[in-house]
């Protein structure tokens, strides 16, 4: 069981990240969040989503999906927005809540499912 990303419906609203960090943190503390929604500066309607896992980043974006091994032999780094997630906790997929991840419970258009 997992968390699928579809970067070609994400708005770019953040409920995700926020709902991930009030799940850790009791409050809205986007710091704490495993999942980050993240837009380019080259292009004006450009989302992608991150999100940590426990040995991977999954890195979502409108041209599909990757998946980076965390530690992985021969890396040289990548993306630089994926960076700051490496010190971020790994997705638990809201461990002990009845509704699930918190995540999949707030994106608004559905962009966030669990499979």
């Amino acid at each position: 069981m997992g968390i699928r990303v579809d970067a070609l419906k994400c708005t770019g609203c953040m409920a995700c990240e926020m709902a991930c960090g009030y799940h850790r943190d009791d409050a809205f503390a986007l710091l704490s969040s495993c999942i980050v929604a993240y837009r380019t500066r080259e292009k004006k309607d450009y989302f992608g989503v991150i999100l940590k896992e426990e040995e991977s980043l999954v890195i979502a974006r409108p041209e599909g999906v990757e998946v980076r091994k965390i530690g992985a032999a021969g890396e040289s780094g990548g993306d630089s927005s994926a960076k700051p997630m490496l010190l971020r906790e790994s997705c638990d997929l809201c461990s002990g809540m009845d509704a699930g991840p918190m995540c999949v419970r707030f994106c608004p258009v559905d962009a966030i499912i669990l499979e």
